[in-house]
């Protein structure tokens, strides 16, 4: 019995191998994926949802194994930022235009691209997961972070929007993104999945994670929450129902809402998290305000 508890326990350490996999698959193979015109809605939409469910399973599996190990975070925050630096610039050392890129390498090459910040980015996520030393701690690190990100991409002087507005080269090399598929034929056309989350998001996401197994939280629940909370919400920006809101604004209040019988809190702590969350709350609502009437 113990031997077999102890191969269930390494399957799940190493289960980001899997989740790697399947992200390969998905993002090298769907974009030469055809459908017939009417049914590329629902092409792209399946394998949004396909690729949104691989990601999250990649951050929680590597967000375990780097809590097991106690250097596992910081190899991963420097190999995969080593990698994603030296896979960056391969292609100018090697004289190739990557925008003329043919197909057959320019999409695996796209799909290595975001793997390898989906790395660094996780790695650093678990390393700074480490500031918090108790569970409670999330209460106002959660909503604070949303904030922070809800800042950086809706106002003026935020980095994220001018860097979009200056350099958007900049960003589509700093999001998982996917490659703009080849020219399709008349009367099909390609599935390619949208671009989810950006660097950032798969940071905070695996700081979450650490901190759901570290502190024995429900991973399980939270983890199926931001799946179909973050879908949802992506299909309701996407038909102009919901306000485009930073991914972590979502996340954060999937994380708090699951975990919420989780966090014990004394009176005082608790009017301590409600004075910090509600004037976040009261600049956020002022944020996207402000974000609407802006021509």
């Amino acid at each position: 019995m113990a031997g077999i508890l102890g191969a269930m326990q390494s399957g799940r350490d190493w289960a980001w191998l899997g989740w790697s996999l399947a992200y390969f698959l998905l993002q090298v193979l769907t974009p030469f994926v055809r459908v017939p015109l009417g049914w590329v809605w629902v092409g792209t939409l399946m394998s949004t949802l396909a690729l949104m469910a691989v990601m999250l399973g990649l951050v929680f599996a590597l967000a375990r194994w780097c809590e097991g190990r106690r250097s596992a975070a910081l190899g991963l925050f420097i190999g995969g930022t080593t990698a994603f630096i030296v896979w960056l610039l391969l292609p100018s050392w090697l004289g190739l235009p990557l925008q003329k890129a043919p197909p057959i390498w320019g999409v695996p090459y796209r799909a290595l691209h975001g793997y390898l910040l989906m790395l660094a980015a996780i790695g650093l996520g678990c390393l700074l997961s480490r500031l918090i030393r108790e569970k409670n701690l999330l209460v106002p690190v959660v909503p604070f972070a949303a904030l922070v990100d809800a800042i950086t991409v809706l106002t003026p002087v935020g980095i994220v929007k001018r860097v979009m507005e200056s350099a958007p080269r900049v960003m589509e090399q700093a999001a998982v993104a996917v490659m703009s598929p080849p020219h399709a034929a008349p009367q099909v056309e390609r599935v390619v999945p949208i671009v989810l989350i950006g660097v950032g998001d798969f940071l905070f996401l695996a700081l979450y994670a650490a901190c759901l197994y570290r502190f024995g939280l429900r991973v399980g629940a939270t983890a199926v929450g931001l799946f179909f909370t973050l879908w949802v919400y992506l299909v309701m920006v996407m038909l102009g129902i919901a306000v485009a809101l930073p991914a972590l604004v979502p996340m954060a209040v999937v994380v708090l809402l699951v975990n919420a019988r989780e966090f014990h809190l004394s009176r005082q702590e608790k009017w301590a998290s409600l004075l910090v969350i509600l004037p976040m709350l009261a600049l956020l609502v002022w944020l996207l305000t402000m974000n609407r009437s802006s021509p």
